[in-house]
Order: structure tokens, then sequence, then C-alpha cells
């Protein structure tokens, strides 16, 4: 299940996609707050389905998640030569790709919105 949030001012469309429906509505509030558009996605196959209906300029994701994890989600669109900048979540695991973000949960809201803004310029 994927909902659309409420359109406010242009900073970008970011889709955060997450099992845990409170990080999603939390995180997708604090944007909200910031301005960006926000679509919600709960796996990475929503995330996809999401994906298709329209491209969102960054996609904020959790590595663990079910049917469709966020590393897989992310190949996914590397694979498919989707150029939306990922930025992966865990508290679990670390990642060390220099191809994609990561910020370690829990996280600091403002890092979280630094990095966003970061990467959409």
């Amino acid at each position: 299940m994927v909902q659309a949030a409420t359109d406010g001012a242009r900073r970008g469309t970011v889709l955060v996609v997450d099992d845990e429906h409170y990080i999603v509505d939390l995180l997708a509030d604090l944007l909200e707050e910031e301005g960006y558009r926000v679509d919600r996605a709960y796996d990475g196959i929503d995330a996809l389905e999401a994906i298709d209906r329209g491209a969102p300029d960054l996609v904020v994701a959790d590595v663990m998640m079910p049917r469709l994890d966020g590393l897989k989600l992310a190949a996914r669109l590397r694979e498919r030569r989707t150029p939306i900048p990922v930025v992966l979540m865990s508290a679990a695991v670390t990642l060390r790709n220099p191809e994609i973000a990561f910020i370690a949960k829990p996280f600091d809201i403002d890092h979280v919105l630094g990095v966003i803004a970061e990467m959409l310029g």
C-alpha cells in the first residue's frame, strides 16, 4: 500500500520506504514540514510500484524489509538504469558503499534532513 502525501512547497519528492509504519510517518511528517512532497511505501515491492507511477527525486529506504529489502531495491533501480539517488537506513547493519548514502538508526533528525537536502541539491 502506497499513499501520496499532500503537495507542499516544491523542494522535491521523496519516497520513504520502511516496513515500520511509525518510521515512515515520522519521516514523512518531518519532510512535509520542510516543504518536500512525500510518497510512502512499506516494502521494496511497494516502492517499485510507486516509482513506476511517478519517479521521486530521492528514495529513503530501510535496509531490512520483507519481500524486497533496501539493498535489493537499490540494485533493481540500478538495473533499470533509473537515475534516482537512494539513501539507506538500518539499525542492524552498517553499509559502506560510496554509491549509496547510509544513515544509521536510531537517526538524528537534523542529520537526516541534512543528507536529504544535500542529495537533492
